[in-house]
């Protein structure tokens, strides 16, 4: 695992765990909060009804989309954990300062090439 400490990862993958649970909870709750799926608002006849579903669910669906894409990182992250590669920049294949990966534990590139990529 590029030489970071068993200890160290243990405690990203249960940080990671814990944060996927957390995500697909929030996902879960924001698919039921979206008022086009809900029969209720869609009966309803009053003026500025529909744009209201509308813009609503424009915002929901960023949220969800965001969500999902945390998400996938986090699964990245841990199959990356799982082959031995966690911790390795996608982009000049050099280890990703600890640091980093401890603050952003879902992190794909180190720190020059994250701010060569902005």
């Amino acid at each position: 695992m590029l030489g970071f400490p068993i200890k160290t990862l243990n405690t990203i993958k249960r940080l990671l765990l814990r944060q996927q649970r957390q995500v697909e909870k929030n996902i879960k709750e924001v698919e039921a909060d979206d008022p086009a799926k809900s029969p209720a608002l869609a009966e309803s006849s009053e003026p500025g009804t529909d744009s209201y579903i509308a813009y609503t669910h424009n915002k929901i669906v960023v949220v969800q989309n965001s969500l999902i894409q945390i998400s996938s990182g986090i699964k990245k992250a841990l199959s990356k954990m799982g082959k031995g590669t966690y911790g390795k920049c996608e982009k000049c294949g050099q280890k990703i300062e600890l640091g980093r990966l401890l603050a952003m534990p879902i992190a794909q590139y180190c720190v020059a090439c994250s701010k060569k990529a902005t």
